[in-house]
């Protein structure tokens, strides 16, 4: 895919020396941005489930079963 950026000359000028591909320096920053990320917000999501007074794998086993569901309903 195709996009324009905008960056500081100087940054461009040393990445294409460096590499000679700055397509591929770009997109591995890119995917390396996105792991990190990726990473943080499971960290931030670690605790999430403490103070519960069901253990999470009732509560998840609880959502991924049918009942309560009316399912009737939802084809209106």
């Amino acid at each position: 895919m195709k996009t324009s950026i905008t960056i500081p000359d100087d940054v461009y000028e040393r990445t294409k020396k460096l590499s000679g591909n700055f397509s591929l320096v770009v997109t591995k920053a890119l995917q390396e941005y996105i792991r990190i990320q990726a990473v943080e917000k499971a960290k931030t999501s670690f605790g999430k489930w403490k103070g519960r007074e069901k253990d999470s794998i009732s509560i998840v086993n609880e959502m991924r079963s049918d009942r309560g569901r009316n399912y009737a309903e939802r084809s209106r």
